[in-house]
């Protein structure tokens, strides 16, 4: 039973990073938060549903609705980002809610605002290892999401993108002057942190077989405290944050007094500004500040 839990949390807590990944990249680069994220979080299913409606394989259609998710984030930047100066962190924050609300608005029009049912799209076996079942589509999730965060982590401690993107956080103009393409790399982070948003919805969406315009509501709510737990702007952060959370949630909620569990991430978040307000690795973050 401990063992199930465990497993169930991974599971939550691969969708908490996923998501607190891409706010924490957009906000690494551009100090703003993109209040988006959550709302191209629940559009990745959906496109996938009007996809595999028009006769396409599921897998194909997957992958199309993460890239149109990819996509819409380079749509965002472009129209709420990009014409706002750097300094005015407010409008982003409103105009990417003001994107985002379009986007449900949309979704509610035409689908309604009552969850939908999304098609077991793979057949995956079930595992079991002892007492402990393994879903196919819970152990696939788990192994794509390890393995992205993993490859994620790789690209931006090691790799020339990802060095471009520690120098625009540090300071944009002198990473320009420097021969960083800046305005490329800052759409190759929207379309990145928004594929991975698209993700982490079509995990949920196979998980429960069923979407809604609302879906993306609690998980983004929880992400916001998850990227400040881990440190804003710092990606080992909002992954670490996300892992330890998801599990401690599903722990509570198995083990703990029933109805809490859902202020146990928001008690968390109080403690750790008492103890840490910076965050898990914040320390590096206003190293580099200064």
């Amino acid at each position: 039973m401990l063992t199930q839990q465990l497993v169930n949390g991974l599971m939550l807590g691969s969708v908490y990073a996923l998501i607190g990944i891409g706010y924490t990249l957009v906000f690494g680069v551009l100090k703003m938060l993109n209040l988006a994220h959550a709302y191209i979080f629940m559009t990745a299913p959906f496109m996938t549903l009007v996809l595999i409606g028009l006769g396409l394989p599921p897998w194909l259609a997957m992958c199309l609705g993460v890239i149109g998710a990819a996509l819409l984030g380079v749509v965002l930047y472009l129209v709420a980002f990009k014409p706002i100066p750097r300094e005015h962190a407010l409008g982003g924050f409103v105009a990417s809610l003001s994107f985002g609300i379009i986007l449900q608005v949309i979704v509610v029009n035409v689908w309604g605002s009552l969850p939908v049912r999304f098609p077991g799209v793979l057949s995956l076996p079930d595992v079991t290892l002892g007492d402990v079942i393994l879903s196919g589509v819970q152990l696939g999730s788990l192994v794509v999401s390890a393995g992205l965060m993993v490859a994620l982590l790789y690209v931006i401690r090691s790799t020339r993108f990802g060095r471009n993107i520690r120098a625009i956080a540090l300071n944009p103009t002198a990473a320009g002057l420097l021969g960083v393409a800046v305005p490329r790399a800052v759409l190759l982070v929207f379309f990145l942190s928004s594929g991975l948003a698209g993700l982490a919805g079509l995990m949920v969406a196979m998980r429960f077989e069923s979407i809604g315009a609302f879906m993306g509501d609690m998980y983004a709510i929880k992400a916001l405290a998850i990227i400040i737990i881990g440190g804003l702007g710092d990606v080992r952060g909002a992954v670490l944050a996300g892992l330890l959370l998801g599990i401690s949630e599903v722990m509570f909620k198995a083990y703990g007094a029933p109805g809490w569990s859902e202020a146990f991430i928001w008690l968390f978040l109080i403690g750790v500004f008492l103890l840490k307000p910076e965050g898990i690795f914040g320390v590096g973050i206003k190293t580099r500040e200064i």
